[in-house]
This record gives structure tokens, sequence and C-alpha cells, in this order.
């Protein structure tokens, strides 16, 4: 078991994306259902393994800046915020909204490029999804990535129009 554990880190380690846990399965010769196991035995020792809608990713912000900026706007301007930023540099890990009856929910995201915003809104579309700004008001927070200060303050300053105001 110890060997399939190193394995799957390893894997998603040198990874430069999600990766399923069919594939990762195959890879190793486990079921699938290991793999579920192995990866919950993983977050149990503290390593941030997320589940997203392409697969499982290891989640490795070295050397780079993050931050949680509160926004708003309506679903019809998700697409424009999403590029506004992937296009200054910024990658959105998430989305957070507040609900009163279940506290804070999130969406995990990774969008970092162009066709990574055009591939979320057409899944959104195909699936008729109701997006979590939708629970809140248009009110959310996104965690954004960034390589660096100057990118991150690029990224605030294309989507200024959407942030929410203190006061």
């Amino acid at each position: 078991m110890k060997e399939n554990l190193k394995k799957i880190l390893e894997i998603l380690s040198n990874s430069k994306g999600p990766i399923k846990g069919k594939e990762l399965a195959e890879i190793i010769g486990v079921s699938r259902q290991a793999v579920v196991q192995y990866v919950s035995i993983l977050k149990t020792k503290g390593y941030k393994i997320y589940s997203t809608r392409d697969g499982y990713i290891l989640e490795n912000s070295k050397g780079n800046i993050r931050r949680m900026v509160a926004v708003k706007h309506s679903s019809e301007e998700i697409y424009d915020e999403l590029l506004k930023i992937v296009k200054a540099g910024g990658k959105i890990i998430d989305v957070i909204v507040e609900h009163p009856i279940y506290g804070e929910i999130t969406g995990r995201l990774d969008i970092s490029t162009v066709d990574d915003v055009s591939k979320f809104i057409a899944l959104m579309e195909s699936t008729h999804a109701t997006p979590l700004l939708e629970l809140s008001g248009g009110v959310h927070i996104h965690t954004i990535e960034a390589p660096d200060k100057e990118t991150m303050q690029k990224v605030m300053n294309a989507i200024k129009e959407y942030l929410v105001k203190e006061g």
C-alpha cells in the first residue's frame, strides 16, 4: 500500500494538470475504488489533493501569491470576469459563497487559460447548472493565484469593476 501512495503522489506531483482516477488506477494497476481510498489516506496525512471535474490535482503553489477577493456580478458576467483574470495572468482556484443554511460552500474551479474559461462556460450551459453566485445575490469570493505581486496587481486592476466595495 505504501508503494501505491508514493506512486500517486509522484504522478500528481509531476502532472501538469488534473489526472482522472481511472487513469491513476490503470497506471498503478489497482481499481478506481482503491485510488479513492489512497487519495483519502493521503488527504488525512496532510496532502492537499483536490478532486475536480477533470480529475485529481495536488496543490503546489510554491512561489505563487494567493489572494481571496470578494466580487459581485450577474451570471451573464461570469465569462467576462473569468476571462479578465486569466488574460491578466491569474488562476481562479475556487469560488466561495455564504449560504444561510449550509454556511460556506466552495466549488473548485482551477481555471488558468482562455480554453479553461470556455470549457467551464460550455459545461455550465450544457448541464443547465445554476452558478453558485445565484445563491448569494451575485456576491462571491474567489481565491486567485498569480506568479508574482505585479501579476496579482494586473488581475486586481482587470476586475476592479466587480470588486465588492467596503463600507
